[in-house]
């Protein structure tokens, strides 16, 4: 089980937002010579973009979408995932390692580093 928690008096969307849309140093563009009217390979990894969007939509109603809010907590807000839920701990992953939750004003706790 891992916790997400908010440590800025408000989550910084644009800030996060701001480290979503820029490449990692190294990684080509995903989207050369690709056809934007074809549909998506099935295999294709998700955009850490969409990974904030969950994260906003969370933040609003965070028990639809795998968190359960923590009263009792020193921090601005705090949030606990379900165990079973691995795509939770997946997207939290994504956000935590490209540097996202940092610039939105979240810490996580319990999430292995291996968790790609």
């Amino acid at each position: 089980m891992a916790m997400l928690e908010l440590v800025a008096e408000r989550p910084d969307w644009l800030g996060a937002l701001g480290v979503a849309m820029t490449r990692p140093q190294g990684v080509a563009e995903r989207r050369s010579e690709q056809d934007p009217w074809a549909p998506s390979p099935p295999d294709r990894p998700r955009r850490v973009s969409d990974d904030l969007a969950w994260l906003r939509q969370a933040f609003d109603e965070p028990e639809n979408h795998g968190l359960r809010p923590l009263p009792d907590s020193a921090a601005v807000a705090a949030w606990e995932t379900r165990e079973e839920d691995a795509a939770v701990l997946e997207r939290v992953a994504r956000l935590r390692d490209r540097g996202v939750l940092d610039a939105a004003g979240f810490l996580v706790h319990g999430v292995p580093d291996d968790l790609r």
